[in-house]
């Protein structure tokens, strides 16, 4: 049985969209009976107005669940993409902290690097590296912290060996700074959520729970 978690930006997208284009409606009206000229108060309503209906139609373009569960794994959806991850890829998750205080997002404790990058988009592999760049850079700041150096672990080989397989380009990046997420956070695969942690905690101790009773059963 499937069931999904809607961790993702696209609540309140509709709501959002359908009242922006009221006001802008109500705005031409405005202008075509009684503004005797366009001032400059209504031109900003006006962009205020689009750039709400641009947000609510960005809302709107995000997957409904952020990740889906079922018997044999969880999915990831974002607007770039999916992936899978079988639950014997991971060991667990949990919502990682960094300084002592949680992050907005779900990290999973991978334990199978293949099954990850081998299906993997390389549009969702590049948004998610933007998206987590800031995390990315703390990472990096703590690191120097410790006496490495910045420049050096800014610097990225332009391969890398799972051990089984060798992986280049956007993949390769990818799994590289997996590898420095999980040295700065515990994890290597790192879901955002719009949801206070601890529902995002409730939905890690689901998956888990999940994860446990699926093994057990072979499945």
């Amino acid at each position: 049985m499937k069931q999904g978690f809607a961790g993702s930006a696209s609540s309140g997208g509709a709501r959002l969209l359908l009242s922006s284009l009221a006001v802008l409606l109500l705005l031409l009206l405005y202008t075509l009976l009684f503004a005797s000229q366009f001032s400059w108060w209504l031109g900003i309503a006006y962009m205020a107005s689009l750039l709400a209906a641009f947000l609510g139609w960005a809302k709107l373009a995000e997957p409904k669940y952020s990740l889906e569960l079922d018997e044999y794994g969880i999915r990831y959806c974002h607007r770039a993409g999916s992936c899978r991850l079988d639950f014997s890829a991971f060991a667990y998750c949990a919502v990682p902290e960094l300084d002592g205080k949680p992050l907005a997002f779900i990290g999973f404790k991978i334990t199978d690097f293949d099954a990850l990058l081998q299906q993997l988009p390389l549009r969702l592999a590049v948004r998610m590296m933007t998206e987590q760049r800031p995390l990315y850079l703390e990472a990096i700041r703590q690191s120097c912290a410790s006496g490495q150096c910045a420049t050096e672990l800014l610097k990225e080989k332009d391969f890398f060996n799972s051990g089984k397989q060798r992986y280049d380009g956007v993949r390769a990046a990818f799994a590289q700074r997996m590898q420095r997420l999980a040295e700065a956070c515990g994890f290597e695969f790192m879901v955002p959520v719009n949801v206070p942690a601890e529902v995002a905690q409730q939905w890690c101790q689901a998956i888990n729970k999940q994860r446990l009773a699926s093994l057990q059963t072979g499945n």
